[in-house]
């Protein structure tokens, strides 16, 4: 029986995508990934800032994608939040990871949400598309300086429109607080 105390960082259910990187890491490990099936139903926009005293992270979401709120404070920056499921295809490779939360507050990754998003947003309005899900690929990354220092902004491009597969399972601990800021796709 394993040790309940010890967690595996590969384990986390967290995504990011690291300026100084500039690859994709689940919890503190790099992933192979260049491929992401996006839950539409789970984007949302909201604030979020790191307390680091506590190291406690501090969100507030939007009711939807449309509905702006108020900075809650000066701490806080733009954030967002999205399940996706990550996969590395090249050739006869196939790599699939399991479900990951990708919920950021980083000027770089916001952007490359906000473009990923409006890369599949129009497509996903028609009705062949109805009760599919967008598959996104990750094609790099832009390399910038904002301020005094520096970010990278994953880029990415529609790959296709899919049934969402059985193993795409969010996790039964996301409470119904996480959930009630919706897309309306």
């Amino acid at each position: 029986m394993s040790n309940p105390f010890i967690v595996d960082s590969e384990d986390s259910p967290y995504i990011k995508f690291p300026t100084k990187h500039e690859s994709w890491y689940k919890g503190d490990e790099e992933i192979d990934v260049n491929y992401f099936m996006i839950d539409t139903s789970t984007m949302k926009f909201g604030w979020g800032w790191y307390e680091k005293p506590t190291r406690t992270y501090h969100y507030t979401w939007q009711k939807d994608l449309f509905t702006p709120i108020d900075r809650p404070s000066e701490n806080h920056k733009k954030a967002f939040s999205v399940w996706v499921l990550p996969k590395y295809v090249d050739g006869d490779k196939n790599i699939e990871h399991a479900p990951c939360l990708w919920q950021r507050h980083s000027f770089g990754e916001y952007s490359g949400f906000q473009q990923m998003g409006a890369s599949f947003y129009e497509e996903s309005l028609k009705p062949e598309n109805a009760n599919k899900l967008p598959v996104v690929k990750w094609v790099g990354s832009e390399a910038m300086t904002v301020g005094m220092g520096n970010t990278a902004i994953p880029k990415f491009e529609l790959a296709a429109f899919k049934e969402r597969p059985d193993n795409f399972i969010i996790p039964s601990w996301v409470s119904s607080e996480e959930g009630e800021a919706k897309a309306d796709f």
